[in-house]
């Protein structure tokens, strides 16, 4: 079927073109000024090999992409122009190409037979074309799991994944050939403990390399640097993965509530984050030397996060059935 874009309506559109009012920024821990980074690049490529120079970051007025289901996790796959989107409420997988096209990609086992009460977490693909999820379970017994799709769209379980953790933001290190993953448990008093693991897909083991968290969720690998959100505490953390003792080295604790995050071509990282005192959701992009500046914000939950290198920055929109599309520069 055919999704059409449709311009921002109601209330919508005066919020999100809000993005470029002046906003509270978290302040990094012992890094550049924002002044000293000059802001937002506008020269990121695309990735991959070119013969030409790249691509250039052009505004754009922001608008929003009607799903017909309820959008978490994304992944923007420049070499098919197409937005791959974890489908929260029906455990499947769709792919939406650039002229408009919806299609399902995947549907993931949802062993309770309940829709939306297993869930599906972030997405991201690996080199060899294989796309990973995480279906997050909510803590009941033997419902999490993290899945590999082949290019094909056939799910497979990997083995060794504890079943009882709950699982959001994942990132697939082709580098080291392991998923790094944000996980996390609840006891019955409503106390989370959370910590990074490392999935070997081949091997099938699961490892804790860094705890003393509460709720991870984004995470994402750039080079050897391991970024990890912590929604509750509101923590933007990295981690030196060359070290023998890989530890959080805390980068910003001012930010609101913190999902799901992507690495730019360039190195930076987008992080999402919700104010949920004033129901305002945010993009901030953060450099490898710490700086951190607003890229947009508006009247949206922020869920998943896509950027397709270029100009376009995804966001899943929570209880909306929507994907808002605001521009990098």
């Amino acid at each position: 079927m055919r999704i059409t874009d449709r311009s921002i309506v109601s209330s919508i559109l005066p919020l999100i073109t809000g993005a470029w009012l002046t906003a509270c920024v978290p302040t990094a821990e012992g890094t550049a000024s924002d002044s000293e980074t000059g802001g937002v690049s506008t020269g990121d490529s695309t990735g991959g090999a070119t013969t030409g120079p790249a691509a250039q970051c052009e505004p754009f007025e922001p608008f929003v992409i009607d799903v017909q289901a309820e959008p978490n996790g994304l992944f923007y796959h420049a070499a098919q122009k197409s937005l791959y989107i974890a489908d929260d409420d029906n455990n499947r997988i769709l792919v939406r190409t650039d002229d408009g096209m919806l299609s399902v990609f995947a549907e993931i086992p949802n062993p309770s037979g309940d829709p939306g009460a297993d869930g599906l977490g972030d997405l991201d693909f690996a080199a060899d074309g294989s796309l990973y999820v995480p279906r997050f379970g909510f803590g009941m017994p033997g419902l999490g799991a993290i899945f590999r799709v082949t290019p094909a769209g056939q799910p497979e379980q990997l083995m060794g994944v504890d079943a009882d953790w709950r699982r959001v933001g994942l990132d697939y290190d082709d580098a080291r050939g392991l998923l790094y993953v944000a996980t996390f448990s609840k006891d019955a008093e409503g106390v989370f403990t959370g910590w990074v693991a490392t999935v070997d897909p081949v091997a099938g083991v699961e490892t804790k390399i860094v705890e003393g968290m509460s709720k991870p969720v984004g995470i994402a690998v750039v080079g050897d640097t391991l970024f990890v959100g912590d929604q509750n505490l509101r923590q933007l953390s990295r981690v030196d993965l060359t070290a023998a003792k890989p530890a959080l080295e805390l980068v910003s604790d001012e930010f609101e509530s913190l999902d799901l995050m992507e690495a730019t071509p360039d190195g930076d990282l987008l992080v999402l984050s919700y104010d949920t005192a004033n129901s305002v959701g945010r993009v901030y992009r953060v450099t490898p030397q710490g700086a951190i500046t607003t890229v947009a914000e508006g009247a949206w939950e922020p869920r998943g996060i896509a950027f397709d290198g270029v100009s376009r920055i995804f966001v899943s929109a929570r209880d909306s059935q929507t994907i808002v599309v605001v521009p990098a520069c």
